[in-house]
């Protein structure tokens, strides 16, 4: 599932209404984004804890720079799996 719009609270209102269909999709390709704020970062987890209560897990394809401090610092980097666009070629 390719996200476009920013993972951040003021579109978190469009996600929320896609949720039944992203949540089902195991893998989230956030190459397009600039930003993730923490907002958008509970919503991955979210997106990952409703994935793995079907024991799969969520593959984050290329998060932006800020994803990685965030994730850091709430403890949440082992709930998604992290890969780059590149190894998708």
């Amino acid at each position: 599932m390719k996200l476009e719009r920013e993972l951040t609270r003021d579109m978190l209102p469009a996600y929320w209404a896609e949720r039944h269909t992203l949540f089902g999709a195991e893998r989230a390709d956030l190459s397009k984004l600039k930003q993730i704020d923490s907002v958008g970062l509970a919503f991955l987890v979210q997106w990952s804890q409703a994935l793995a209560a079907g024991n799969k897990a969520l593959t984050l394809i290329s998060p932006p720079t800020s994803f990685y401090p965030l994730a850091d610092l709430y403890g949440v980097s082992s709930l998604f799996e992290l890969t780059d666009n590149t190894a998708e070629s």
